[in-house]
């Protein structure tokens, strides 16, 4: 019973170091979303597109730099989130539905009642993002679980599907693109079986043809322009 006072102690020591962390992060953020945004608004000669950041690129940079930093801000004001698992995996979401918005807006929206090609990209985004806030929002507020150890299958999995996608999509179509990107996001958990993946694959398939090219009309072809496969080949080593 006499040890109980000192061990709270420590535990609350431990809580107040962790506020000015937060915002130590918070405004190293925001100091990088300052000098990223007045790059790419041209009021700062651009001295990094040496290395391949241009204005484009710095302007992703500062948009998702100052969303982090109100995020880490917010914590550090008040105070770690009840759930800080659901709170910053909901921030994710936000910031990768403002990428999406943000790099879909020079893509023509709708035209009456037909849709744009950007108008799926957009709508996509800002379901992503009022998800990861609903997310986010419970997370701060509602007890959960901690950030546990980090894994990279899941992450390489993911981002190798991404990346085959936009690979094979052009030289062999959507369906061979989407089976096997899918066939290659299952090898993101170890409790993927071969035979349930091929059927999902060939399902989540089968609705990405009907999706994309005729309930959003947009212009996206199923099968390679031609079955040579030195045509194939060509089509993949060029990739854009």
């Amino acid at each position: 019973m006499s040890q109980s006072p000192p061990q709270a102690q420590v535990i609350g020591s431990s809580e107040s170091t962790r506020h000015p962390r937060n915002l130590m992060i918070g405004f190293v953020l925001l100091a990088v979303a300052a000098v990223a945004g007045a790059i790419s608004a041209g009021w700062i000669p651009n001295f990094l597109t040496g290395i391949g950041l241009t204005n484009e690129v710095l302007l992703y940079v500062a948009e998702l730099a100052g969303f982090y930093a109100l995020v880490f801000l917010l914590v550090g004001v008040l105070g770690a989130p009840s759930g800080p698992r659901d709170y910053f995996g909901g921030a994710a979401l936000m910031a990768l539905g403002i990428f999406a918005y943000t790099a879909a807006h020079d893509l023509p929206g709708m035209r009456g009642f037909a849709f744009g090609p950007g108008t799926a990209p957009r709508m996509f985004a800002a379901a992503l993002g009022a998800l990861g806030l609903a997310v986010s929002v419970t997370g701060l507020f509602t007890k959960g679980s901690g950030i546990d150890r980090f894994y990279l299958r899941g992450p390489f999995f993911i981002t190798l599907s991404v990346l085959l996608f936009a690979w094979m999509v052009r030289p062999l179509g959507l369906v061979i693109a989407s089976f096997l990107s899918i066939c290659a996001a299952a090898g993101a958990t170890p409790e993927a079986r071969v035979l349930e993946t091929v059927i999902w694959g060939a399902v989540l398939t089968a609705f990405c043809c009907f999706l994309f090219p005729y309930a959003l009309n947009l212009p996206m072809q199923l099968w390679p322009n031609s079955w040579d496969l030195a045509s194939i080949l060509k089509g993949l080593s060029t990739f854009r």
